[in-house]
């Protein structure tokens, strides 16, 4: 996880910018380094090393053979060995983001994008035409922003740096290119439809959604940092937690888990990670830790959504304890798999199969504004990095082409995310009652037995504010 940020024009000096550019040095723990490229261009470029750890990965990066193409990118790309290789690409500095100068000398900005098997959000300077370009993975796991004012830009990780400079601040579209010839068009280069699936019984779907999520974990598991993995105790967190301790190659593996005491979270996870053999962290903080961490996070995420708060303040606070009290710099996480694999429980409401395909195309197109902001933010600000193989595109595009009628469910007969669990049913990897336990949300599963965090922000905010103060509010 770093931080990037991009400013294009002559209104504003780096001393007018400098200290709203540090809001996001959190990002990138390791180094900052900086580049003004003529009187117009800044690159500044906050570090956390994962790949290619020594000074030669650090950014702004220049291309190897070509010192006019600059690069700022935070991101991992997973199959840069693989399309050095393919291209007969000589690779240099032992980072993965180089093989995004590489690509793009050779193919130019469309073939880049489509090319990268990652996450990433980047900008491309190129000196000799004075063109920039900019790309965001398909899933927006990679944060970006845009910014514009009378005709200069900003492209940075968060809004916290354009605030004060810019009139006009947007999200840069996942999954879209971006070039500064023509300033008001994010050009798409990402659909989720076109996989046609060759299985046709359930359990040939399910082998597939075995194999699918298992290259998505060993996939992840690039990194010269240590790993460690979220884990709740549900479905999700701890089938991820297995794969990686399965395939990891690295010390014994981490795993951490949070709550308020008698939290039925910390109860399943270190039943979990007592199967699995993890060296476990249980973090019992009290309902103090966490309505104290509340006005951090908000400034953190850039919410005030009330779900995504509530869900992040644990987020927060184990990720905050992961960066103290560990060397873990890569986290991974369940998240995308309700989204992906129709897990929410409202789901099963749906009057027709094509009403749920639709939600669920919906809730995946959405998710980088909730859960997966909700996760980038509260570790990310803790100079962390999260993975998730929920959200690996091919895993994503399966799932989202599997026949509808299969992902029904009724929570009786038939449990959210029924294909899921019966991909690794048998397989050994998790306990029964874990593999088939029913849905429960991250918020509500770290709330004690007595009060549950919910009503322990209602009762918060009761206190505080009246009705009617409320009232007079409008």
């Amino acid at each position: 996880m770093c931080g990037i940020y991009f400013y294009k024009g002559t209104k504003h000096s780096w001393e007018s910018l400098e200290s709203d550019v540090s809001k996001i040095a959190y990002r990138g723990p390791d180094n900052t380094h900086r580049e003004m490229i003529g009187n117009d261009v800044l690159f500044s470029f906050h570090r956390l090393a994962i790949m290619g750890t020594t000074a030669m990965g650090n950014q702004p990066m220049k291309h190897p053979n070509d010192e006019s193409l600059t690069l700022i990118c935070n991101g991992e790309i997973y199959n840069y060995k693989d399309l050095a290789e393919k291209y007969g690409l000589n690779l240099v500095t032992d980072s993965d983001c180089e093989i995004i100068l590489c690509l793009f000398k050779q193919f130019g900005i469309v073939k880049t994008v489509q090319e990268l098997d990652g996450v990433f959000m980047f900008v491309i300077h190129d000196a000799n035409t004075n063109q920039l370009f900019a790309g965001r993975d398909p899933m927006g796991i990679r944060p970006g922003f845009f910014g514009s004012d009378c005709g200069e830009f900003m492209i940075a990780s968060e809004a916290k740096p354009m605030v004060n400079h810019c009139s006009d601040i947007m999200p840069f579209s996942p999954g879209t290119w971006w070039c500064s010839d023509t300033p008001d068009t994010f050009n798409p280069y990402f659909h989720y439809n076109g996989v046609k699936i060759q299985e046709h019984t359930e359990e040939d779907i399910c082998d597939k959604i075995h194999s699918l999520l298992t290259d998505a974990v060993k996939k992840r598991l690039m990194a010269e940092r240590e790993i460690g993995c979220l884990l709740s105790g549900g479905l999700d967190s701890s089938l991820i937690s297995a794969l990686v301790n399965k395939y990891y190659e690295g010390p014994k593996l981490n795993t951490f888990s949070i709550g308020l005491p008698g939290s039925i979270d910390l109860e399943y996870a270190q039943h979990v990670a007592d199967h699995l053999g993890t060296k476990h962290h249980q973090i019992e903080v009290s309902e103090y830790d966490f309505l104290n961490a509340i006005e951090t996070v908000i400034y953190n995420i850039e919410s005030y959504d009330t779900t995504t708060v509530r869900a992040s303040v644990g987020n927060y606070l184990v990720s905050k304890f992961i960066s103290e009290n560990s060397d873990c710099k890569v986290i991974f996480n369940g998240d995308g798999a309700d989204e992906v694999c129709c897990g929410y429980v409202y789901l099963k409401n749906a009057p027709t199969p094509e009403a749920l395909q639709k939600e669920s195309e919906k809730l995946v197109e959405e998710i980088h504004y909730f859960d997966v902001l909700r996760s980038d933010r509260s570790i990310s600000s803790n100079g962390l990095e999260a993975r998730t193989p929920f959200l690996d595109i091919a895993f994503v595009k399966y799932c989202l082409s599997i026949p509808a009628e299969l992902k029904t469910f009724d929570g009786v007969n038939r449990l959210e995310k029924h294909l899921l669990r019966k991909a690794f049913d048998g397989h050994g990897l998790l306990p029964d009652n874990v593999l088939w336990r029913r849905k429960c949300a991250f918020s509500d599963g770290v709330s004690s037995q007595k009060n549950s965090w919910h009503q322990i922000i209602k009762t918060f905010i009761d206190e505080k504010i009246s009705d009617a103060e409320l009232d007079n509010c409008y």
